[in-house]
C-alpha cells in the first residue's frame, strides 16, 4: 500500500470482488468506507473500521462463506445496518457494463 502524506490523503475501504470463476462468476468490490484519516502507523481509525466489519461477519456469515459472498447473500442495505457504517450515494453502483469488462472464463487474456 502507497502511503501518502497524512494531511493531504485519505483511506478508502473496499470489500467483496473476485476474479476468477472457481466458486462462482467474478464481481467487482464495493466501497464501503470512505475519507478514513491517513494516520500511520498504526491507522487506529482504519483498523476500528475493519475489525467492526469482521465482527459482523464472523458472527453472521456461514462456514467457509468468503465476505463477498455474505455481502451479496445479506444484501447491502442490511450490511450498512449490521456494521453501523453510514450508506452515502457513493455507495450506489449502478454501473452495467460489467460484463464486457471483467474476465468471466478461466483463460488468461493479455
Amino acid at each position: 500500500m502507497q502511503i501518502n502524506d497524512p494531511e493531504h490523503s485519505k483511506i478508502a475501504i473496499w470489500i467483496g470482488g473476485k476474479h476468477s470463476n472457481a466458486r462462482s462468476k467474478p464481481s467487482f468490490q464495493k466501497l464501503v468506507a470512505a475519507g478514513l484519516p491517513n494516520n500511520p502507523p498504526r491507522w487506529p481509525e482504519v483498523g476500528a473500521v475493519v475489525k467492526q466489519i469482521l465482527a459482523v461477519y464472523k458472527g453472521d456469515a456461514r462456514d467457509w462463506e468468503r465476505v463477498g459472498e455474505w455481502v451479496e447473500r445479506i444484501g447491502w442495505p442490511a450490511f450498512f445496518e449490521k456494521t453501523g457504517l453510514p450508506f452515502t450515494k457513493f455507495h450506489v453502483s449502478d454501473w452495467k457494463g460489467t460484463r464486457h469488462q471483467l474476465n468471466s472464463s478461466a483463460y488468461i487474456r493479455f
